[in-house]
């Protein structure tokens, strides 16, 4: 084991030995990560800027990223030279399982010459390309749907959507989750996002309620759902930081899976705490936060059957991690 990979060993079990003696480790390594947003100087120069400076290192290619992405890169500099100087900022590109995607964000609207050579370039490189300003998308030419292939589904799938780093990643997440279900349940997705996880289970639960403050997450799930004939799952808008599910709503369920945003999601997890729900799954991307909720759910007489680090954040310090939670909290509303 390499230096690095024990120093991450080192740090999660002096966070998180207290709760947890034993964790599982899954190791993922180079050019695995499927998306990558690239920065493009005033001159059109392509690369990363260095920590909190506006300095472009140019790059020409990448170990961390996924090889249809790294191949990518010399064909996105050669483009670039083509184009007007001050118009784009990044180029957002991401490796679906149906191929790769495009994202540029531009600082105004392109006129028509410049949308005509984004629309040749899509042919050429066989890839969707879309144009991004502030909060914006707009597709400029789609060669294929983008889709992630779940269980025997294709999920259709909008350019910025939000995707596990990895695909072996949300695979191995997936894994523990199939495993923990041993008979038909009732289950609660909660911070669900486009449904990755409602639907990788759909042939072990008999419903699965998708929580999602994302109104445009909720619909791509619920469109999804609808054309893969799954009325068992349904897909709920609901801003789970400000108005979390209540513990009186959790009663029906009888697994809670939960994947929230880095800095954690304490009140829904004090909700959890008081219900009378005793089967969790939580997906966290940030150890620290999810120190911090453990500590509501161990208090609440959770405890922790299994967790899983997943390395999928190559050369960083970040780590995915999967817990797996029992107890018999008590039923206090």
């Amino acid at each position: 084991m390499t230096q690095s990979l024990q120093l991450k060993k080192d740090f999660l079990q002096k966070l998180l030995g207290d709760y947890c003696a034993k964790i599982d480790w899954i190791w993922i390594g180079e050019h695995s990560r499927r998306r990558v947003t690239f920065q493009i100087d005033g001159t059109n120069h392509l690369g990363f800027f260095t920590e909190k400076t506006h300095n472009l290192v140019e790059i020409e290619k990448d170990s961390s990223i996924e090889k249809e992405i790294s191949a990518l890169i010399s064909p996105l500099k050669n483009f670039l030279k083509t184009q007007e100087q001050n118009l784009y900022t990044q180029a957002a590109v991401t490796l679906f399982d149906s191929g790769l995607d495009v994202v540029f964000t531009l600082i105004r609207e392109p006129n028509s010459s410049q949308i005509q050579k984004l629309i040749n370039f899509s042919k050429e490189q066989n890839l969707n390309i879309s144009y991004k300003i502030k909060d914006s998308v707009t597709p400029v030419f789609l060669v294929r749907r983008n889709q992630i292939f779940l269980s025997d589904f294709k999920i259709d799938l909008n350019s910025d959507v939000f995707l596990q780093a990895t695909k072996s990643g949300l695979d191995s997440i997936i894994k523990i989750i199939r495993n923990a279900i041993t008979k038909p349940i009732h289950v609660a997705d909660i911070y669900a996002g486009f449904g990755a996880y409602s639907f990788a289970i759909h042939d072990l639960v008999k419903s699965v309620c998708a929580f999602e403050g994302d109104k445009k997450m909720i619909d791509l799930l619920n469109k999804n759902a609808g054309a893969n004939d799954l009325g068992k799952i349904k897909g709920e808008v609901r801003d789970i930081f400000s108005s979390p599910v209540p513990a009186r709503e959790l009663k029906k369920f009888d697994l809670i899976i939960i994947n929230p945003p880095r800095n954690g999601a304490s009140p829904q997890v004090l909700e959890i705490s008081k219900s009378a729900v005793k089967n969790l799954i939580y997906v966290s991307c940030n150890p620290e936060s999810f120190k911090r909720d453990v500590k509501i759910l161990i208090d609440a007489g959770f405890v922790i059957k299994n967790l899983t680090a997943i390395d999928q954040f190559y050369a960083t310090k970040h780590l995915e991690l999967v817990a797996i939670f029992a107890g018999s909290p008590p039923a206090r509303g």
